[in-house]
């Protein structure tokens, strides 16, 4: 009789613990749905769960068209999106600044290719 107890009451908490654990996991995708929502906007970085990273061109229903630095677009189901997130790279408006300040720079303490220094 008292196995029969102990059973019921190990029944009743796992069954506890389980409703616990699938309203604590409904929290937290109705979390991820929220962020994600607010990270379709035009213009906003976002992560793939494939790790690609992606600017938000256009959102329709279900489709999300990202775009590279390069300008290529492709489309995504918006359930791919995980997060907005800035990329890992720099962007080619923050880049080309900088860059092109030291590319100035080493062209006039380097000679031109093909002419002798003197």
């Amino acid at each position: 009789m008292s196995i029969m107890i102990m059973l019921a009451a190990f029944l009743i908490i796992m069954w506890l613990f389980s409703g616990f654990a699938r309203r604590q996991q409904q929290k937290m995708l109705a979390e991820q749905d929220r962020r994600r929502e607010e990270a379709l906007v035009a213009g906003t970085w976002v992560r793939t769960t494939g790790g690609f990273y992606g600017q938000v061109v256009d959102v329709d229903g279900d489709v999300v068209v990202l775009a590279t630095q390069l300008g290529d677009e492709s489309l995504w189901n918006k359930k791919s999106i995980v997060c907005a997130e800035e990329p890992p790279f720099a962007s080619t408006d923050e880049g080309s600044d900088a860059d092109g300040a030291a590319d100035a720079g080493d062209a006039v303490d380097a000679p031109a290719p093909g002419t002798a220094e003197s």
